[in-house]
């Protein structure tokens, strides 16, 4: 490679390189192999092209048939390689795009500039009483957060959100993001300060506020091993709030929050690489732990392309990893095993059969747990002077005493075997004193899910100092109705060490007003004893609004879905396994087996270990956690099945009534926010009130 040349490829391109067929990307590698060691040679065809808007603009031959797009720079050595695509449709897609250089953000803007006569359309069609979102803010103040000077006039006339939606392809990526937080509220010198942090002095084409739209390919071997097989963008471009907080250095522990699809696990897999170059030579791994099973099998795979070492890092789920140190630290004996949530409540269900109660089986496991073992309490006169806030019944000493009782029982029936917090108290009281800590560093992904005692235990795994905790979440996942305390368990988040994610890079926008609508009257705490807000969490990406369609029996369902999962496979010519169908109980899935086996289409469960790309992944809502699809379809969803209710629920009190449903309606959030592309909703009967 001419090493005199700066080769700029944008995240643009490499979203059109990904749709072409196969052999079409051989000969773009091809093409670009070439384009690396003479971009000014003959061979590379460069057309100008009269009619493009912006004529630093270039045309390049791939074939006969298709053509990229580049800027190429009227002095100087940097390139830019901005499409690629059909002759037609690539001259299409340049015909009116502005590239420029903004001084002001440190940032690359690409739009689709509006002709002169629209804009006076716009100006003059305007009531003048309406309101306009940004006429408070100066021209200074609009050019001071990326506003080019030609698009001042279009950002004035906009009155309202919708109408900024409606004009995103014609302003600039980043000034869209920006002015969005200015809709919601968000100051100006909160923005001009976040802009301010993805500056720098030198290189300011290498700057965060560059890289989040931009990859520089520096080294000749990068060009293959990015473009050839399936790719992953987050691993090249970070926005520059992701940057900060996956590559900075922090005093203490640091907390990540963010709602579904603003990329908190990239920013964690990325602060593991960076950790990992930290490491001394025998130094402890660093634990990345997470909730669920499914999601520790992605990370690994992760982890490998990132070419961590397994040397360097623990992956595991929390089960697994409180299992495996309790017997590596031999805190219990090795023919001891740890028995599940639902053996346990086996246990208590042949316990209260036994020892009859005023009780149930759930009450009391749940007492047991989160009062008895989470407070670490050893004896009855500790438990009569224990706190039970946020139990959802009230009771009296001799319930105590009585309750007790049934735990002592539940011990003895249990035998030689341990429950998750039962394991979690004999290691707590085992690291505590200890210096010598298993683990350098510990990220820790979706810390919702999370209980006190196992962030407590997290905390004493590892020894207190810079970056030592690594914390990522988002407070509206919370489908198990946790109560996080971080000062509880022992973990201090201080000033600048609480951060926050709002950028969606999963879903489109319209998904994500679906997802969100259905938390619409709920309150989510932030981990810190605060109220989470959505404010200026947005989608950058623009797509088709979710369906929402009852039908009056079964069959009439079945059929819709049968046609619009064939729609998707022969119109749209999409892979079985990009597609996935959800229910929210076990029956619902095992329906949508029956009906996708009667028309012979091959289907796999979403917990399998495989995926083949010939099936449709079918899921229910739990299992959907921690996964995304390109196209989610979502059954069941009527006012008779919406919420879901247990059998027992109307023997509940009217507290934990609420704080079921408050769960669901986060379980909603989650799946729905699990779509890329599209969201079908569909139900039998009436439609439910939940979607908005």
């Amino acid at each position: 490679m001419n090493h005199a040349i700066k080769l700029f490829i944008h995240d643009s391109f490499f979203d059109a390189f990904s749709a072409l067929p196969r052999k079409i990307q051989k000969k773009t590698r091809e093409f670009m192999k070439k384009f690396k060691e003479d971009p000014k040679s003959s061979a590379i065809n460069y057309e100008k092209i009269s009619t493009f808007r912006d004529q630093s603009l270039r045309t390049v031959r791939i074939d006969q048939k298709y053509r990229a797009i580049i800027q190429a720079p009227e002095e100087g050595n940097g390139y830019h390689l901005l499409w690629v695509d059909n002759h037609d449709e690539a001259m299409d897609w340049a015909q009116n795009k502005v590239f420029e250089w903004n001084s002001s953000t440190q940032s690359f803007q690409m739009y689709d500039k509006p002709a002169t006569e629209d804009r006076k359309v716009v100006a003059n069609d305007k009531v003048q009483s309406s309101p306009v979102l940004f006429k408070t803010y100066t021209d200074s103040e609009l050019t001071q957060i990326g506003v080019p000077s030609d698009l001042l006039e279009l950002v004035r006339s906009i009155e309202r959100v919708e109408h900024l939606e409606s004009y995103a392809s014609n302003i600039p990526t980043d000034v869209y993001e920006y002015l969005y937080y200015l809709s919601e509220g968000i100051s100006i010198e909160d923005i001009l300060e976040e802009i301010e942090a993805g500056k720098v002095q030198d290189s300011e084409e290498l700057s965060p506020n560059a890289q989040k739209s931009v990859y520089v390919l520096t080294e000749d071997s990068d060009l293959e091993n990015i473009l050839s097989g399936d790719f992953e963008k987050w691993k090249l471009f970070l926005h520059p709030s992701q940057r900060s907080i996956a590559y900075g250095e922090f005093k203490g522990p640091l907390k990540v929050t963010g709602s579904a699809g603003t990329g908190k696990t990239v920013c964690a897999l990325h602060r593991a690489k960076h950790l990992s170059q930290k490491l001394e030579t025998f130094d402890k791994p660093i634990l990345f732990t997470t909730y669920t099973k499914s999601l520790t099998q992605y990370l690994s795979s992760v982890t490998e392309k990132f070419n961590i070492p397994e040397s360097e890092i623990e992956i595991s789920n929390i089960d697994k990893l409180i299992f495996d140190i309790s017997k590596n630290s031999k805190v219990i004996e090795s023919s001891s095993g740890m028995i599940n949530s639902s053996q346990e409540l086996e246990i208590w269900k042949e316990i209260i059969e036994y020892n009859p109660s005023t009780f149930d089986e759930r009450f009391l496991q749940e007492e047991y747990n989160d009062v008895i073992l989470s407070n670490s309490v050893d004896t009855l006169s500790e438990y009569y002077k224990t706190s039970r806030i946020g139990r959802s019944v009230r009771i009296g000493r001799q319930d105590k005493t009585q309750i007790w009782e049934l735990c002592e029982e539940f011990k003895k029936a249990k035998e030689a075997n341990f429950t998750k917090f039962e394991l979690c108290n004999l290691l707590i009281a085992h690291y505590r004193d200890k210096e010598d800590k298993p683990f350098s560093y510990i990220i820790c992904d979706e810390i919702q899910d999370f209980s006190n005692l196992e962030l407590t235990l997290l905390r004493l795994l590892v020894t207190e100092k810079a970056n030592d905790l690594f914390l990522v979440g988002d407070p509206f996942q919370n489908i198990y109705g946790r109560r996080i305390n971080f000062s509880k368990s022992g973990i201090h988040i201080r000033g600048r060490r609480s951060r926050k994610l709002k950028v969606n890079y999963r879903t489109t926008e319209e998904i994500k007003k679906k997802a969100v609508s259905v938390l619409f009257d709920e309150v989510y705490d932030d981990f810190d004893g605060e109220a989470e807000t959505n404010a200026g969490y947005v989608s950058l990406m623009h797509g088709a609004d979710p369906l929402y369609q009852t039908f009056s029996n079964p069959e009439e369902e079945d059929s819709y879905i049968i046609g619009e999962i064939q729609k998707l496979l022969i119109n749209d010519n999409v892979s079985p396994s990009d597609i996935c169908i959800a229910g929210r109980t076990n029956k619902l899935v095992d329906d949508t087996k029956t009906l996708l086996n009667e028309f012979q289409q091959k289907y796999t469960d979403i917990k399998a270990s495989k995926r083949p790309s010939e099936a449709v992944v079918v899921s229910t809502f739990h299992n959907l956690k921690g996964h995304e699809f390109k196209h989610l379809l979502v059954r069941g969803f009527s006012k008779d099945l919406v919420p879901f209710k247990h059998p027992d629920f109307d023997t509940y009190s009217d507290i934990q009534k609420r704080a079921y449903l408050k769960q669901e309606k986060s379980l909603y959030y989650v799946v729905f926010s699990r779509a890329i592309q599209t969201l079908i909703i569909t139900g039998i009967g009436e439609k439910s009130d939940w979607i908005k």
